[in-house]
Formats: C-alpha cells, structure tokens, sequence
C-alpha cells in the first residue's frame, strides 16, 4: 500500500523516479511508506527568487508556517535568512524548536486565545497582528498584567479583490478580516498611549492562491498610504506588513 508524495521537480532515474537526480527508492525502502520528500534546492530556488526581487531595499521575509511547519523544512528556510509567521501557540513552539528567535516571529491569525496572547506577550515576539480594537485592548491588557509592552500591529482590510477563489479570499470588505481601512486611523490615534502597547507595524492579508501581482501592487499601496497617515500623526511605525499566499501551478502549469 505505497503512497510516496514527491514536493519537488522531479524526473526517471536509471533506477526509478528522482529528486534533484536523488534516487527515491532507496529512501522509500529505508523509512518506508507513506513518505513526503522535499527538495531543498527547490526550496532555496524559490525563496530566493522572492529575496532578490526586493533587491537592496529593506525587507523581511516572514515563511507562513501554516503552509508546512516540518521542521527539517523551516530550518532550511532559517538558514536561507526567513523569518516566521505563526497563526497560533502551537506554531510559535515549532517555531523556536526549528532555532527562530522570539524577534524572528510574527503571531497573526484570528481567533487567537487568552492563552496563546499571553504566551506571544511573555516571550515578547516580534509583532503580533492584531484583528480588531477589541484584541488590541485584550493584548494591552495581557502586556499589562505581565509587566511587559506588547509589539502590535492592526490588521487593516483594504477592500481589494485578490482575484482568486472566494472561499480563500480574505481582503474585501464582505470578508470580515480585520479593520475598515478608514477605520484604522482612528483605533491607532486613540490607543497610541495605551500602556502595554507599541504600535510598530500595520498588516495586510488579502487572501491564498494569488497568480496576479496587482492585487498585491494594490494593498501595498493602501499600506503605504495609511502608514504616511500615521507617521503624521506621530505614530512612527517600523514595518508595513503585506500578506497573502503566493499561487502555486498545482496542475503542473507554470
């Protein structure tokens, strides 16, 4: 009852299918079946394909672990220079199993529990993603009661059709995925002094499965613009945050 699951270019060897020119039956007779084999070189190819396009301007590259969180897999792309996003407690725990920092770890998602908000607090990560003025206040509140400031980001939904399937689609108003963007002003203006919080970032996600860069050229510019409004509010953020998933050609189709 084989079933090998190849995540990789892949060809005939002499003796069989290949990976990277890797001959895979001799892993398959070493650990057996079922077995997921990945390609390393595949996965340098493309994060650093992404690295370069930004070229010499700042950036940071956060690997979603929600897509894959095996550990061999996140400590290669360490290696490479990524960084983490978690969407919960439990992917924040791989996270530093695989040897990310606290700094290297962005907590976003919805829904996330009392618990897990006082876990991110206490290990004092990089940014945690806020959905709502409500989870803004319930972080404040947690960074208070641990005697620590939290480092915040709000989720903003800038209104733009990512093109892709509407169930994954996350950045349009129908959505209900974090704040109004004409809201966002306004919740960041009037918690800029609450103690617990630091507002460093502002957060974007539009959705999974993306095959257009416009979309994407889109919600950037949103961000950009409520970060420009923000910054002459006095609110001096370090990072603007713009997500969504990268498609992937599942049918072999570049």
């Amino acid at each position: 009852n084989m079933r090998t699951h190849v995540h990789a270019p892949y060809s005939q060897g002499k003796h069989g299918l290949a990976c990277d020119g890797v001959e895979l039956a001799p892993i398959v007779q070493d650990v057996g079946t079922p077995v997921f084999i990945y390609s390393a070189s595949a996965i340098r190819d493309a994060y650093r394909s992404i690295d370069a396009a930004f070229a010499d301007y700042p950036h940071a590259i956060h690997y979603a672990l929600k897509a894959n969180s095996t550990l061999a897999l996140l400590r290669l792309l360490r290696e490479l220079g990524s960084r983490a996003d978690c969407n919960s407690g439990g992917e924040i725990h791989v996270a530093f199993r695989a040897g990310f920092t606290p700094a290297d770890v962005v907590f976003t998602g919805v829904g996330k529990t009392q618990d897990e908000l006082e876990f991110a607090v206490g290990q004092d990560v990089g940014t945690i993603n806020a959905e709502s003025p409500g989870e803004l206040d319930r972080i404040a509140a947690v960074a208070v009661a641990a005697g620590r400031t939290a480092r915040v980001a709000l989720r903003v939904n800038p209104d733009i059709d990512a093109k892709t399937h509407a169930n994954i689609s996350t950045g349009m108003r129908i959505n209900k995925f974090g704040v109004a963007l004409e809201e966002a002003r306004g919740i960041y203006r009037d918690r800029r002094d609450v103690k617990g919080l630091r507002f460093v970032g502002v957060h974007v996600h539009i959705g999974s499965q993306i095959t257009s860069a416009q979309p994407l050229q889109r919600a950037a510019e949103a961000l950009v613009s409520i970060a420009t409004e923000l910054r002459d509010d006095g609110v001096e953020l370090e990072h603007v945050d713009l997500g969504g998933g990268l498609g992937i050609p599942y049918e072999g189709q570049p």
